[in-house]
């Protein structure tokens, strides 16, 4: 085995040599930003194709977040290609921030198919410094596919913060969730999932009981004891979870189908 871990560690060290090679010389960055804009030109296409009914559902309410002036003012966060032009509303004013400088062509060519929008301009930034865009100066900031890639994920939603425009919330769009406390969210996760505390509940009563029964196990082995006590204890948890798992089968499918009770 340890053989065939050494053979598989050489021969993907010698597929990698070029890019370590490259790397050393100081060239392999300097490739994949020239280069990686004609690959998600062509991955974008495929990726609108599967994605495009989720994308529409997810930005079907932008329109919503437009100021006083009835004009949505957008910051793309990681624009890449314009990958999500065709899903903005109309009339929408967008900037685009990259780090890339090569995207740029290929961001001119989606806003030539998407006359509907208004760009605004492109910046060559990273998310984690976006100091070109004033603080308060958009309405919404959209980010895709980018905050698994970014240096410090905390930055960028630092500045996000920072260049959004305030919104009061209206009494329509309050809701009491947002504002409970700590017990109160307990209690309403505890009425929506109620076979979970069942489950710590009796978990902990159970080992408890056989703790406390460890003095009267006469001969048994106190090892022994312990297995049977934690498998009562691991028992009493998985029966509750597996309750929780029917009951809410039973409530989110079963119900519904066969009984005509509307979801919530």
């Amino acid at each position: 085995m340890s053989l065939a871990i050494l053979v598989l560690r050489l021969l993907v060290g010698i597929l990698a040599s070029p890019m370590y090679l490259l790397n050393l010389l100081g060239l392999w960055n300097w490739i994949c930003r020239k280069w990686f804009p004609y690959f998600l030109s062509r991955f974008t296409v495929m990726y609108n194709e599967q994605m495009a009914n989720r994308k529409k559902e997810l930005f079907s309410n932008l329109q919503e977040f437009a100021g006083p002036s009835g004009k949505l003012s957008l910051l793309e966060v990681g624009c890449g290609t314009g990958a999500n032009f065709k899903f903005y509303p109309p009339g929408c004013r967008v900037t685009c921030v990259d780090p890339n400088p090569n995207f740029e062509k290929f961001l001119f060519k989606s806003v030539s198919e998407n006359r509907q929008l208004q760009f605004e301009r492109f910046l060559v930034a990273a998310g984690e410094n976006m100091h070109q865009v004033a603080d308060g100066s958009v309405d919404a900031v959209v980010c895709t596919l980018v905050l698994c890639s970014v240096k410090n994920q905390e930055k960028i939603l630092r500045e996000v913060c920072r260049v959004l425009r305030p919104r009061s919330m209206s009494s329509d769009e309050w809701s009491a969730a947002e504002d409970e406390g700590q017990l109160s969210r307990l209690r309403r996760k505890s009425s929506d999932s109620p076979f979970v505390p069942v489950g710590v509940a009796g978990f902990v009563a159970v080992l408890s009981y056989g703790l406390y029964k460890l003095k009267s196990r006469r001969d048994e082995k106190m090892s022994l004891r312990l297995i049977h006590v934690r498998v009562a204890a691991q028992g009493c948890a998985v029966g509750a979870v597996t309750l929780g798992v029917l009951h809410s089968m039973y409530k989110d499918y079963i119900r519904p189908r066969f009984f005509s009770v509307p979801r919530k």
